[in-house]
């Protein structure tokens, strides 16, 4: 079965548990069902993010400034990754690389599924989880956590109060943004480290567990921080040229589209070359 079939399944079957879901009327339950995603909202997860933000307010907004500081090499990493893939494309084409979007079913085969969705929600549950540890810290009130399956993945979501967001200082904005994506940054390091010096002990499932853990870290780090809104990156970019009226949102456009036509043309010619290519 080629990627463009699965595809096809996978996507008649979450239509089919959305109109199930809707014939139910799960919405009874919490649930937000919509054609192209199902949102969960809990304020279970409140109580542990108090309880982690209280444990050392002063490390977590080391951890802040130390995240927002990051922000800078992450993006520099990934422009320099995608500009110098571009050009491989253009002018060596034997040596550019395959930059290929994560789909349950396509580019993820089903085999790797079940791995590779514990390892996502991990990934995206100390992501959100740093986030609102963040907010807390900073007096950003929490309303809920959220859980949300959307067509072709799923994720999570922490969900900052607006007006106790909008009243924060841009610093502790900045703070809450990047947490989540540094977060991730350092798992993936750390499984790395992990890996050169215990490698040759670690075999099987934990193996790959560890691999995925790694893969998925990284790489939602690095993705996360580039300046495009809706991402953290492109959050970080609006709140900081929101102080500078006039030509701040112009330079954020500029900046987003530049961005949205890298990863654009990275994706359209890894396709063209490469189609799809499972993992």
């Amino acid at each position: 079965m080629n990627g463009f079939a699965s595809l096809g399944i996978f996507i008649l079957a979450w239509f089919a548990f959305y109109l199930v879901a809707k014939a139910a009327r799960l919405e009874r339950l919490g649930l937000e069902i919509s054609p192209l995603f199902m949102i969960y909202k809990s304020t279970r997860l409140n109580l542990l993010i108090e309880r982690l933000a209280g444990l050392s307010p002063g490390f977590w907004r080391v951890f802040g400034n130390v995240s927002v500081a990051s922000f800078f090499g992450q993006v520099a990493f990934m422009s320099y990754l995608l500009f110098q893939n571009l050009y491989r494309f253009i002018f060596v084409p034997a040596k550019a690389s395959p930059v290929m979007p994560l789909i349950p079913g396509v580019t993820i085969q089903f085999s790797s599924l079940p791995m590779f969705l514990l390892v996502a929600g991990v990934v995206i549950l100390f992501h959100e989880l740093s986030h609102g540890v963040q907010c807390v810290v900073e007096g950003i009130q929490v309303k809920s956590a959220a859980i949300v399956f959307a067509v072709v993945t799923f994720g999570g979501a922490v969900e900052p109060d607006e007006e106790s967001m909008e009243a924060a200082s841009m610093i502790s904005k900045l703070r809450v943004f990047a947490a989540g994506s540094f977060v991730n940054l350092l798992m993936g390091i750390l499984v790395n480290v992990v890996f050169i010096f215990f490698g040759g002990w670690i075999s099987g499932g934990v193996e790959v567990f560890m691999y995925w853990l790694f893969f998925l870290s990284i790489n939602l780090a690095l993705v996360n921080m580039l300046p495009v809104y809706p991402l953290d990156g492109g959050q970080m970019v609006r709140t900081y040229l929101a102080s500078k009226p006039g030509w701040g949102r112009s330079l954020e456009r500029v900046t987003m589209y530049g961005f949205v036509a890298l990863m654009a043309s990275n994706l359209i010619l890894s396709l063209v070359r490469f189609g799809l290519i499972p993992i």
